[in-house]
């Protein structure tokens, strides 16, 4: 089940979002889930995860991988057939996998998931969350074309949310839309937007605005925050933003896991 993660304008919160739901989703069911990324960011899933000031922290959850493992085996990738081919991270145990990124050169990084990560992603039978980046990365179209469930981040913005109506309607059938940042007390709230675009209400979730998440996932710890959180041990507001985070995991896994006949969405 490959579940891709897009946003159709910029600073849409879409790789917070992935490895919120997906740290929430391991939590919660026993799922198996593994994160890739198809474009090489600085800003990635890993800066989530782990303090800054620990650059190498994930040496030991790493299975077949090693320092340099990419540049000193590319020809391997060539005739990879499977994950076991590739280096992964366990992020929580038998739950939680992310596959790293391998260089730092954009564009090599970009060719190499194209050739040689598609196909093993084409391949894969558990639930993958793709970080998919929008514009022309050479994987991204092939991705959203071929993804069960595409999670379409947005703003909490009538005119992008109208924007992508009118330029991604091909993306509907399939989608799960998720509000970013989400605001309770602007105007343009959950159920006004409903109302407005006719959302059905299973397809649709927030994540609301939270300083203390923000805080905790730009110093690398998200983990942290979501684990205590979690059984509702935090402030009223921390309250708030695990239910609603809850609420909207449980959703988008209905759509991904338990209803494996996807419909329309309106």
């Amino acid at each position: 089940m490959k579940v891709a993660y897009w946003g159709n304008c910029r600073k849409s919160g879409v790789t917070c979002a992935l490895t919120a739901i997906g740290l929430t989703a391991v939590l919660t069911y026993p799922f198996k889930i593994t994160i890739f990324e198809n474009h090489y960011s600085e800003n990635g899933v890993l800066r989530y995860l782990f303090p800054r000031k620990w650059p190498y922290c994930v040496a030991e959850p790493v299975h077949h991988y090693r320092e340099g493992f990419f540049h000193e085996n590319q020809h391997r990738m060539q005739n990879a057939g499977s994950m076991a081919d590739y280096p992964v991270i366990e992020l929580l145990e038998k739950g939680l996998y992310y596959v790293p990124q391998f260089t730092k050169n954009a564009d090599l990084f970009d060719y190499q998931f194209h050739c040689n990560l598609m196909p093993v992603l084409k391949r894969y039978s558990e639930i993958a969350f793709i970080d998919t980046q929008r514009g022309n990365a050479l994987s991204s179209k092939m991705i959203l074309e071929e993804a069960d469930v595409v999670v379409v981040l947005l703003k909490q913005d009538m005119y992008e949310i109208q924007s992508f109506f009118q330029n991604y309607s091909s993306l509907i059938p399939r989608a799960f839309f998720i509000i970013s940042d989400y605001q309770r007390k602007s105007k343009n709230n959950l159920a006004k937007i409903i109302s407005e675009f006719g959302f059905r209400k299973d397809c649709i979730g927030v994540i609301p605005h939270s300083e203390e998440f923000q805080f905790a996932a730009g110093y690398g710890r998200m983990i942290e925050y979501i684990s205590t959180n979690y059984v509702g041990k935090g402030t009223r507001e921390d309250y708030y933003f695990m239910q609603e985070l809850k609420k909207t995991t449980f959703l988008l896994m209905q759509k991904v896991a338990f209803d494996r006949r996807l419909g329309e969405v309106f």
